[in-house]
């Protein structure tokens, strides 16, 4: 038996496959180009999306007319009458309100455009 080194091996010629073996590699490879091409598509989108945002060509923020004030009312907003104004945050057109009541916190959203109570969270103690 005469000893085969890496050299002699590696120019030895190889059988040629099996077609049913070659139709399974082709398979394969359509397959994994499928596969490459959908992850390249999902990270190209994840990448515009970002962009998106970073950009903000989403924003939609526009200025209120001179001299245009908007009022919240307590008891029209389902707050006790003994709530009292914590903080406030505004975020483009939502405003963030915290009251507190001897009930607990309370969290209202505010769309200042219209002063429509868009969302509560109640925190109760």
């Amino acid at each position: 038996m005469a000893r085969q080194t890496f050299e002699s091996a590696a120019f030895e010629e190889e059988e040629p496959l099996d077609p049913t073996l070659m139709r399974v590699q082709a398979r394969l490879r359509r397959l994994m180009l499928i596969a490459g091409l959908t992850l390249g598509l999902g990270i190209l989108a994840v990448l515009g999306a970002m962009l998106y945002r970073i950009n903000g060509l989403g924003t939609t923020a526009r200025p209120l007319a001179a001299g245009a004030a908007v009022a919240v009312d307590l008891a029209a907003a389902g707050l006790p009458p003994d709530a009292r104004l914590v903080s406030s945050v505004l975020d483009g057109d939502r405003l963030a309100l915290t009251y507190e009541s001897a009930a607990g916190n309370e969290v209202l959203i505010v769309d200042v455009r219209s002063a429509v109570v868009v969302g509560r969270l109640i925190l109760k103690r």
